[in-house]
């Protein structure tokens, strides 16, 4: 569970260093596009942090040890890898990011859907679709 400290701990910490590097980054552009810029970055990096942490979150919940240090070290390389990827080619690394966070959007809507659906079917009760007859069918019924 140091992970999920950590990561909520780092929610303090990765958003507000993403505004402060865009704003350094953007500082000749006009007072309009400065701000517009840091919020975007701000908000890409929330995106991108709270993706990152609902990971964290369901695969936490396993008993076994192997997922935790599978998406520990898979999070570690990919940050390694677009960190590089930004300073050597960043239109693609832009590109990247941008199919992720759709990605990461669709892939929340969808859970988010399933939990309502699944919350839904526990109000409901049991279903009665899969019980058996009351009685067995005739002799006339099967013929």
């Amino acid at each position: 569970y140091f992970d999920l400290v950590w990561n909520a701990l780092h929610t303090f910490i990765r958003i507000p260093a993403a505004a402060l590097l865009a704003y350094q980054a953007g500082n000749t552009l006009s007072p309009a596009e400065h701000v517009l810029v840091t919020a975007a970055a701000a908000a890409v990096a929330a995106a991108a942090h709270t993706a990152k942490t609902s990971a964290r979150v369901a695969v936490s919940a396993s008993p076994e040890p192997v997922s935790n240090v599978v998406l520990s070290t898979s999070e570690d390389i990919a940050a390694a890898a677009i960190t590089w990827l930004a300073t050597v080619h960043p239109y693609l690394s832009a590109t990247i990011v941008a199919v992720l966070l759709v990605f990461f959007a669709i892939m929340i809507r969808r859970i988010i859907t399933g939990v309502r659906r699944f919350i839904a079917r526990l109000r409901r009760g049991p279903s009665t679709e899969h019980t058996l007859p009351a009685q067995p069918p005739s002799a006339r019924q099967l013929h």
